[in-house]
């Protein structure tokens, strides 16, 4: 009679669990959806002549970044919502772009099979990186900044070494 009486209480217990999950998952499912209903847009950015691919901060939250397929790298202040500088040397378009940690250098990968190094204050091309046989479609740097990999539709990820002196 005891044990029927255990597995009676743990059965009650556990249903009163699945309940009070239950309702929490609801309680939490409404309180996200309210909160993406809240969620504004704070500004259109426009300066490009086609499609972007890609955006990124800068580690300060103070600029960005975006690649587009009309071949160009932009630099946008975040605050101001202005244009700060175009780079160009790509000669297809830009399909990853990344601020290394320190947010000195900005990466940026292209149909044109290379990565371009940016100094990300004065928008000067700092190196360009060749061995993908075919587009880079992503970038990052590695946490220290001394390291960038990069993804390729030649099915490679390759790691460079970069000068953080650059």
């Amino acid at each position: 009679m005891k044990e029927t009486q255990h597995a009676e209480t743990e059965k009650r217990s556990g249903a009163r669990l699945r309940y009070f999950l239950a309702g929490l998952a609801i309680l939490l499912l409404a309180s996200a959806m309210c909160c993406v209903q809240t969620r504004q847009e704070l500004a259109t950015l426009k300066g490009h002549a086609t499609v972007v691919f890609s955006v990124a901060f800068s580690p300060d939250g103070k600029r960005l970044a975006s690649g587009s397929y009309d071949n160009t790298v932009k630099l946008w202040d975040v605050r101001t919502r202005q244009e700060l500088a175009t780079l160009k040397g790509h000669d297809h378009g830009v399909y990853s772009v990344a601020f290394s940690p320190d947010g000195k250098r900005l990466a940026s990968g292209s149909g044109d099979n290379t990565i371009k190094l940016w100094d990300a204050q004065t928008g000067r091309e700092l190196a360009t990186l060749k061995g993908h046989d075919h587009s880079v479609s992503s970038v990052a740097f590695s946490p220290d900044g001394k390291t960038l990999a990069s993804g390729s539709m030649d099915n490679t990820v390759k790691l460079w070494a970069v000068d953080a002196r650059q």
